[in-house]
């Protein structure tokens, strides 16, 4: 039996194609070549996605490659054009190698005339469906409390809802909605298609705030449809670093500190140096000092300490690194340099298991094959329910209270019997692979129903 969601989602799919035409269109509905016309599928529909927030996070370059994939793979039949409201050289790189076929625009939303000739604003009038990736911008107060970045994400969706364009949120994290500006988020995205959530608090927040969209459900973030590759550095840089397939521990940091270029202004992920915050870094990170330990002392295998962010390729060096006992410094590898989704992929897929303090390397160690713990600061937001969503609770951490001997003893539990960590990767992915079918099949039957001409 279909339950009540199943039956409105079923119902909003069917009437998606007719609630996009203009009024003038839809009084004459009783006519058959017009409701012919308006139901039938589109061959090569457009799908305009904005995503690759930044090149300085793995998460940020990973969401790209991981949700353009899933298009190819389930809706193969699209033209997909991704925009980047600004240059991203590094994630560019990574596309054009891996999508030839996906057309990358670059530029804000226009503010001008409506007439506006530029590649943005036609890549507008081409989209039969418009998705803003997976992250957490759609919040305000969480990172700073500016109107312009609100608006700069909620314009291009106000010109959908003005131009009958579906448009929808895939895999996001909701945290914040400061006064009045959830009056603002809840009117815009209640007439999004739909709202695909990375985690079930998000998703709870805003069922809560009052969000009505047709289809809110739970959706994986878009980076655990990654399957990139660079086998030519990963495994050059294995080489290197004398790091033996599946005999290394991954340790990926996130420290409370600016970015490398920091220009006075912290923020949530990465604030300014105080002492509160200095004392809070210092108190997690010897946690992970005390399972670095223990890992190289129990089992003698390696530890490589990989970058989540650019900026750790300072921090996480003078901050752990340095401060590791020299017996055990002899075990681990610090990678002095960031790098692509791609290489770490490559390096990653030979990793025994990764510990992070992020989700982005841990989904992509998921993605892999490779068991993972998450010990996250829950300030950081909801995101990191997402492993407990899939079927992982046992995984995930609150590094500021879970003592370090829970992490530990979780990690050992995955070192003595490691079958039973691959099997448990492998239901957690098929529950993983199993919503993205579903989500993409909302994106299909609303960019193959569009009634825009080709």
């Amino acid at each position: 039996m279909k339950t009540t969601a199943q039956s409105a989602r079923r119902d909003f799919l069917k009437k998606s194609a007719l609630s996009a035409l203009p009024l003038f269109w839809q009084s004459d509905l009783q006519k058959p070549e017009v409701l012919s016309a308006a139901l039938s599928d589109k061959k090569n529909p457009t799908i305009l996605i904005r995503s690759s927030w930044n090149d300085k996070n793995i998460g940020d370059i990973g969401h790209t490659p991981g949700t353009l994939r899933l298009l190819e793979r389930h809706i193969p039949e699209a033209r997909v054009i991704l925009w980047h409201a600004a240059p991203r050289p590094v994630t560019e790189a990574l596309i054009n190698k891996n999508f030839p076929k996906v057309k990358i625009v670059q530029g804000s939303f226009p503010s001008g005339d409506p007439d506006d000739k530029g590649e943005v604003m036609d890549a507008f009038r081409q989209a039969d469906v418009y998705i803003h990736n997976s992250g957490m911008s759609m919040n305000y107060g969480l990172f700073n409390y500016e109107w312009g970045s609100t608006m700069s994400n909620l314009a291009p969706m106000y010109y959908c809802i003005e131009n009958k364009i579906p448009f929808g949120l895939y895999g996001h994290s909701f945290d914040k909605f400061a006064p009045p500006s959830h009056l603002i988020y809840r009117d815009v995205l209640s007439r999004a298609s739909f709202i695909f959530t990375r985690d079930t608090e998000s998703l709870k927040f805003i069922k809560e705030l009052g969000f009505k969209a047709p289809v809110m459900e739970f959706g994986p973030d878009g980076c655990f449809g990654i399957d990139v590759r660079d086998e030519a550095r990963g495994l050059d840089y294995l080489k290197q670093a004398g790091l033996e397939d599946g005999k290394f521990l991954t340790v990926v940091l996130r420290t409370n500190t600016p970015h490398l270029d920091d220009t006075g202004k912290g923020n949530l992920m990465n604030p300014e140096a105080t002492p509160e915050k200095q004392a809070e870094d210092h108190r997690r990170l010897d946690k992970v000092k005390a399972l670095i330990n223990h890992w190289v002392r129990t089992t003698g295998q390696q530890v490589l300490i990989a970058p989540e962010a650019l900026k750790e390729t300072r921090y996480g060096k003078t901050m752990l690194y340095d401060q590791l006992d020299e017996a055990v410094k002899k075990k681990v590898v610090f990678r002095e340099a960031f790098w692509s989704a791609d290489e770490a992929m490559s390096v990653y897929a030979r990793t025994h298991t990764i510990f992070g303090m992020e989700p982005h390397s841990l989904i992509m160690g998921l993605a892999l094959g490779v068991p993972i713990l998450h010990a996250r600061p829950v300030a950081h937001g909801r995101k990191g329910w997402m492993f407990r969503d899939i079927g992982l609770p046992e995984w995930l951490f609150d590094i500021d209270q879970a003592p370090a001997s829970a992490m530990i003893d979780e990690l050992i539990k995955i070192h003595k019997d490691y079958p039973l960590a691959k099997k448990k990767v492998k239901d957690a992915m098929a529950v993983v692979a199993k919503r993205q079918q579903e989500t993409m099949a909302v994106v299909k039957k609303l960019a193959t129903s569009s009634t825009r001409s080709s």
